[in-house]
């Protein structure tokens, strides 16, 4: 029997950073005390899709220290939240971004040196272990150093979420995950795109299919993202059935990631974006009507959840 497991993830950046044009210099989050309802709202848009654990990468990193004067502003602003997400059975993440600002810069630049990038992930754990449980990390913006990754690992994390499958930056920007597998693998640790032995910290990529937005020549790999206009949903969701169909039996792990700027009603209309947390509540009934017609079974699942089953899975074949 083919069995999938559906994690749904939210990243907690402030209002307009994600898009075309990102505003890293950002710090308004509207678009999260809006999401702070969700799991009722997708609870009762379907009976059959009941609620959904969600996995909350919340940001708590070097930039809202230099600006909010406190790297857990958001742990600590929702404290009571936070408490009320594990309680219901959701995951409370570490989200950073690695950036360096300071209160006079216009701009925030990525911390892209390996040694820095590291001493700047152990810094800020040490402010936060006795805040944040090391669940499940998701580095900002998507990028990996083998240094990076080896910091996170030794710093008590077993599950990672940052890979992109296929996707390379530009201009500069250190995310590169070209040829990296679109499951659940350990990334050798001079290769982050390359799978190797057991290790302590697992990747679970976010996971990536063919999308055509309205501005694209022709699809481009994106990540599966529920906040999409529904028909643009439809038809990258047509192209993955058709190659779920054909996959062996197994556990397979699809981790999907949206921004609450992306269901925010009083935002601007977009192209891509849906703006509507309807639209997210629709896509995730398509995606689960998707694999009861390949017949396959589906559980919704936090991010370590999956972590853990897919451990369980390759230690039960190895046996």
């Amino acid at each position: 029997m083919t069995r999938h497991l559906l994690c749904l993830t939210l990243d907690t950046d402030p209002d307009g950073l994600n898009g075309r044009n990102p505003n890293r210099r950002s710090l308004e989050w509207e678009g999260l005390e809006r999401a702070q309802w969700l799991p009722e709202e997708i609870a009762s848009y379907d009976a059959e899709l009941g609620r959904v654990p969600m996995t909350w990468f919340v940001r708590a990193d070097g930039q809202l220290e230099s600006i909010l004067g406190n790297a857990a502003y958001l742990l600590d602003t929702y404290e009571t939240f936070w408490a009320t997400v594990k309680k219901a059975g959701g995951e409370v993440a570490w989200h950073p971004h690695l950036y360096r600002q300071e209160k006079s810069e216009d701009s925030a630049v990525i911390i892209t040196d390996p040694i820095q990038a590291q001493d700047e992930l152990e810094r800020l754990w040490s402010q936060l272990r006795t805040t944040l449980h090391p669940t499940s990390f998701r580095n900002g913006e998507g990028w990996h150093l083998p240094q990076t990754y080896a910091a996170v690992e030794r710093l008590g994390f077993h599950c990672d979420s940052t890979a992109i499958p296929g996707r390379r930056g530009s201009n500069g920007h250190p995310m590169n995950w070209e040829g990296a597998p679109n499951q659940p693998y350990f990334p050798v640790s001079d290769d982050l795109c390359t799978a190797g032995p057991e290790r302590s910290l697992l990747e679970l990529p976010m996971n990536t299919w063919h999308l055509r937005a309205p501005h694209d020549d022709a699809p481009r790999v994106r990540y599966m993202n529920p906040a999409v206009h529904p028909h643009l949903f439809a038809n990258a969701l047509q192209n993955w059935e058709n190659a779920c169909s054909a996959l062996p039996s197994g556990l397979y792990a699809w981790v999907m990631i949206f921004h609450p700027d992306e269901v925010l009603d009083t935002w601007p209309d977009d192209a891509l974006y849906s703006r509507s947390t309807q639209a997210l509540c629709a896509n995730l009934v398509a995606l689960a009507e998707s694999v009861r017609r390949m017949g396959h079974e589906l559980e919704w699942v936090t991010v370590s959840e999956a972590a853990e089953r897919w451990r369980s899975q390759q230690q039960k074949r190895s046996a």
